[in-house]
């Protein structure tokens, strides 16, 4: 069953059809591992994995949310549910080092897996260089390195780049090669607004917001949860239209005390989602040392 309208909406995002999907049961898998999703991770999943007679109906999903919304559990449902799907399949994950990478299977999705019903289908390679989370159906994720020819000459079924603000388009070239043949494969981008070098990330907004304006419904997912550039960034009613997690995993009192303890445009690209161009506007409202003086 597919869930209701989620709230906040996305303040771009390709609309939800008719088309089965298959994001029920990676909430299914969710709870498994020990956690539900949150209705916007909800909402992503049961969109981007939308199919027609078992056929996806987006080969590309790019999701651009404020920080500590849930991403990462978003992405180790989503590649849990992608190894059980079916027998053979390959994943591949990259975040913006591989030691972020190793860390996040290490240290915090392996663990919640051997915490689950799963525990016994699923086993972790830790040798440096070859780390493999490997299920009993023959399913494998692999950590990608983000050099152009790492993928080259292997099969992908799901190719998931987060963090993406921090990667360049070699990362991509690293997976879409391999997927070319695959008829069901996917590649999720994932990441909060990026800086003024993570041209990668930008291309991919930038189409991603001119594909939800046209209404489009299969090739490429879209769903961004930002604020917009004259939107108060003190206001809580700014917080709340653009912060899916608050509420849930967030809440007010947090982010209030990180408006007072940082730098005006990096809280703007964490939390409101916003790009360098609006976020450095900030010193423009406020003055540099009113800010500063504000915070002692």
């Amino acid at each position: 069953m597919r869930s209701s309208p989620v709230s906040p909406p996305p303040r771009f995002g390709v609309r939800a059809t008719d088309r089965d999907s298959y994001g029920p049961a990676v909430a299914s898998v969710a709870e498994k591992l020990g956690f539900g999703l949150m209705p916007w991770q909800r909402h992503v999943t049961e969109v981007a994995l939308e199919h027609a007679d078992g056929q996806l109906a987006y080969r590309d999903a790019v999701i651009a949310t404020p920080r500590q919304s849930g991403k990462s559990s978003l992405v180790l449902a989503l590649v849990v549910h992608r190894m059980l799907s079916a027998p053979q399949q390959r994943v591949a994950y990259a975040a913006q080092t591989r030691l972020a990478a190793r860390t996040r299977l290490f240290e915090v999705w392996f663990p919640r897996i051997r915490r689950s019903p799963l525990r016994d289908m699923f086993g972790l390679s830790r040798a440096t260089g070859a780390e493999t989370l490997r299920c009993t159906n023959g399913s494998i994720l692999t950590l990608l390195s983000t050099e152009e020819a790492a993928g080259h000459g292997e099969t992908l079924d799901l190719g998931v780049l987060d963090e993406a603000w921090a990667l360049t388009a070699a990362a991509e070239q690293s997976v879409r090669p391999a997927m070319v043949t695959r008829r069901n494969a996917q590649l999720w981008t994932i990441s909060t607004a990026g800086t003024e070098k993570s041209a990668f990330l930008r291309s991919k907004v930038d189409a991603g917001r001119t594909v939800a304006q046209a209404g489009l419904t299969d090739g490429f997912a879209y769903f961004e949860w930002s604020a917009p550039d004259e939107a108060d960034p003190g206001d809580p009613a700014t917080w709340r239209a653009c912060m899916p997690a608050l509420g849930h995993t967030v809440d007010e009192a947090t982010i209030a005390a990180d408006l007072a303890a940082m730098d005006p445009a990096e809280f703007r690209r964490a939390y409101l989602c916003q790009w360098p161009e609006v976020a450095m506007e900030g010193w423009r409202v406020i003055p540099r040392d009113v800010w500063q003086a504000a915070r002692l």
